[in-house]
Order: structure tokens, then C-alpha cells, then sequence
């Protein structure tokens, strides 16, 4: 038996009919130039072929009565049914972005069984340009974003001759997190040094007084049903790094800011453009736990991401001081602190009803997640095609109706967007307004090109 901490279990208490809590991901490769008709059929008997035996995927939540329920466990199965977890569809003609995006949202849409391993993987074949697709989701108690990515990342090869393994039958390599590992004593040590040198001097005025944050009330928020709508956009990582560049900025804060332009053009078609600035949650990866190998090590900051301001560049400054800030006061706090105040955050949004927010003005905490997760530099191939995306399936949290997660992949950043299609129109809108907003940006700082047309989402 295996428990689960405060993080992990709070994923099991906040999922509900209406909110869903897998993750997943989204995988295009292209078939070989020397595939047989058969390619797909042959590869779903290969993968059929692995057994299930390694971590996460071969463990499963321990059956509990009565108050034991709270306090859930993991245990192995043997055997794993590989035939239910294992999946293979088709596309119906054409095979396009259209028709690939309905089955994922599809997909995704579809709960967990709890009697079960909570994973599934559906090899997806009739993409057009004969190519072809793999989706995994898995339960966010078993893991987060990072830790799947990176789970997904070292089962595949670096040439087209290289070895591919399925991730239920890959060993585990561990990955530290992003941030500087250091004893939790050090961390500590840190955090009361620093308040007891604050203390007796003035406060910093700061324009959120409040320690809960709350976003401007819009369409981005409210309740939701269990339907999700996924969208896909690409942009060239070259140009969102020019454009940081130019604006003295990081990689994330301009990614922010071509969010921001996007959410500004939407909510001016679809609702209003709030006069506050909305707010997003930023997932920020932990170092993992000694000999942690499942579940999650992730805590958040909150940040303004300027959309009020109608200027591009006032807009990627006010971006840039705002996650300068968040940053600032996440570092102060000891990494366990961070865990703690994320799980408790978690629980809180699990005690919030799923009903519409009483106060005409604010969201109940943020307005929507918006998550950078760092991919794979190198070209990767499986079982010899090579795959050409990469797109993260995320989850909506508390009252959020979207959420844009972004992967850097080889030479381009993939967007995956998540959205509640019952009560937030056109997710697909969302995603299309991405580039004119790159271009809003890169004109602003001197870097403006000719207008491209937008490669097509996944889901219209």
C-alpha cells in the first residue's frame, strides 16, 4: 500500500461529475515513408504485446469503507487488463484537425473508472498526411503535468531506428524539479531570516491587499459540466523568444502576454474586457520528494496578466513586474510551505460549491490556469515516426471554464487549450487568436513581419 499525500488525495475530493481531474496528452507522429498498409495494426499487437508493471500505471486505488475513504491508498493490480486501458480508433474521413480535436474532446470527457488503474492510452490512425495519433490521460493524483511529460518523453527515441518502449513497461528514470534543491532546514533557515529582517519596517504598499486573490468577474468563469472542447494552436519558439528578447522579458512573461491579447480579443467578441486586469494561476514545478516516483510535486502563484491595458508593450511591462513579484514572494516561502499552501488551496476550491459565484464582481479565486511546461528540445520518434506535436490536455480547477497549457517541443511551442463548451462558446476561438496576438506584440517592439495564416486548431 502506498498513501497519498494532502496534494494527491485533494485531486480524488475535487473531481466530481462536472469536474473531471485527468490530465493528458496529445501526440502526432508520422508514419514512416516505408509503412505497410497494416503500420497501425501491427504497432497496437506490439504495444499489446508489454506487460504493466511499472509505476504509476500499475497501481490502483485501494477499496475503503466509511471513514477510511479519507485517507486513500494505492495498490498494485496483478494483472492489469491491458486490453480495456489500451485503445485504437479511427478517424472519420477527412482525418483533419477538426475531426482529431472532436475525438480528443471526446476522450477527454470521458471519467476515469476508480476500480481500475486510472489511465488510458488510444492510439488514433486516419490522421491525415498519413499520419496518426496517441492520447494518454491519467488521474492527477498519479501524476502532474511535468512528471507525465517527462514519463512520455523517455520512452521515446532519438532516431528513427532508436527504441521505443510503451510508458507502462518503461523503467522509471527520476527528474528533479526546476528549482534549486536544497535541505529543508536551509529552506527555513531562509524564510525566518527574512521575516525577522522585515519586521519594524514599513510594509510595501502593494495594489492587492488581500491575501485571497480574486479575479474580475466574466464569461471565464462559472459553472460547468463534465463536457470539455479541446483546441490546439503552434507558434515558432524562435519568435516568442525574439519578442522576449526585445521586451527584456522571459519566455513565460511573453507567453502570458500573447495569452493576454488573445483572452482580450475574445471577451471583446464574446462578453466584455473586465476593467480589472484578469488573473491567472501559474503552476510552478517542485523538487520531488526522495524516492518520489508518482504523483504530484507542483505549488502555484497568482499574477495579473494586464488586460486591461490596450497597449502591447504597457501591457508585457505590467506582465513582467506582476510574475517578478509572484516569483519574489513564492522564493521567500520554504518549499513544504509551498506544497502545504497549494493543497490547502486545492481543498478550498473543493469546498466552494460548483454553482455561480455570488459577487457580481469577482471570480472565486483566479480567472483562469495558464501552465509553461518544458519540453523536449531534440526531434523524438516512436517505433519510428516521427512525432511532429505535442500538446498537454489539462484540467478546469474551482470555477474556471479554460485552460491554456503551453509545451515547448523541438522548434515550436504547442498550445493545448481546455474549455467547458456548455457554458463557453467557440474554445476554438480561443486558440486561433493566439498568433494575431504574437503579431500585435511583435509589431509593438519592432519586430513586425507579414501577417501568416493560422494553422488549424483541433476543434471547431
Amino acid at each position: 500500500m502506498v498513501k497519498l499525500n494532502a496534494q494527491d488525495a485533494s485531486f480524488l475530493m475535487l473531481e466530481s461529475a462536472g469536474a473531471p481531474m485527468h490530465i493528458g496528452f496529445l501526440l502526432t507522429f508520422k508514419q514512416p515513408g516505408n509503412a505497410p498498409a497494416d503500420y497501425m495494426q501491427k504497432l497496437h499487437a506490439k504495444l499489446s504485446r508489454f506487460a504493466v508493471d511499472v509505476e504509476p500505471f500499475n497501481l490502483r486505488l485501494a477499496h475503503k469503507e466509511g471513514l477510511a475513504k479519507l485517507k486513500p491508498e494505492w495498490e498494485v493490480a496483478d494483472p492489469v487488463d491491458l486490453e480495456y486501458h489500451l485503445r485504437h480508433e479511427a478517424l472519420p474521413w477527412p482525418g483533419g484537425e477538426r475531426e482529431l480535436g472532436l475525438a480528443i474532446s471526446r476522450l477527454h470527457s470521458e471519467p476515469l473508472e476508480r476500480s481500475r488503474p486510472l489511465w488510458e492510452c488510444t492510439l488514433i490512425e486516419g490522421l491525415h498526411g498519413g499520419r496518426f495519433a496517441l492520447y494518454m490521460k491519467i488521474h492527477h493524483a498519479l501524476a502532474d503535468g511535468v512528471g507525465l511529460m517527462q514519463q512520455l518523453t523517455q520512452v521515446l527515441a532519438e532516431s528513427p531506428r532508436g527504441t521505443s518502449l510503451p510508458p507502462w513497461s518503461a523503467p522509471i528514470v527520476t527528474v528533479p524539479g526546476t528549482k534549486p534543491t536544497q535541505s529543508g532546514d536551509e529552506d527555513w533557515r531562509r524564510f525566518f531570516e527574512g521575516l525577522f529582517a522585515d519586521l519594524g519596517k514599513p510594509k510595501r504598499e502593494r495594489k492587492n491587499e488581500s491575501r485571497l486573490p480574486r479575479g474580475p468577474r466574466c464569461l471565464l468563469n462559472g459553472s460547468t459540466t463534465g463536457r470539455r472542447r479541446f483546441a490546439t494552436q503552434d507558434i515558432e519558439l524562435g519568435r516568442v523568444k525574439a519578442l522576449a528578447k526585445a521586451a527584456d522579458a522571459t519566455v513565460n512573461d511573453a507567453v502570458l502576454a500573447i495569452c493576454s491579447g488573445a483572452l482580450r480579443r475574445y471577451l471583446a467578441e464574446f462578453d466584455r474586457i473586465p476593467a480589472d486586469p484578469l488573473l491567472a494561476s501559474i503552476p510552478v514545478a517542485l523538487p520531488r520528494e526522495p524516492g518520489q516516483t508518482i504523483g504530484n510535486s507542483v505549488a502555484g502563484v497568482h499574477a495579473s496578466i494586464a488586460t486591461h491595458l490596450e497597449d502591447p508593450r504597457e501591457r508585457m511591462t505590467a506582465i513582467c513586474a506582476a510574475t517578478r513579484e509572484a516569483k519574489e514572494e513564492f522564493n521567500r516561502l520554504p518549499t513544504a510551505m509551498n506544497r502545504a499552501i497549494n493543497s490547502l488551496g486545492m481543498l478550498a476550491m473543493m469546498a466552494m460549491p460548483k454553482r455561480e459565484n455570488t459577487d457580481p464582481d469577482k471570480a472565486t479565486f483566479t480567472n483562469l490556469t495558464i501552465s509553461n511546461v518544458p519540453g523536449p528540445k531534440q526531434k523524438l520518434y516512436f517505433h519510428g515516426a516521427e512525432m511532429d506535436g505535442m500538446y498537454p490536455v489539462s484540467v478546469l480547477a474551482g470555477d474556471h471554464r479554460v485552460n491554456i497549457t503551453v509545451l515547448g517541443y523541438h522548434e515550436h511551442l504547442h498550445f493545448g487549450i481546455i474549455g467547458c463548451p456548455d457554458t463557453l462558446p467557440s474554445v476554438q476561438k480561443l486558440a486561433m487568436l493566439l498568433p494575431p496576438a504574437l503579431l500585435e506584440l511583435e509589431q509593438a517592439f519592432g519586430l513586425a513581419r507579414a501577417p501568416r495564416r493560422a494553422r488549424a486548431v483541433a476543434a471547431r
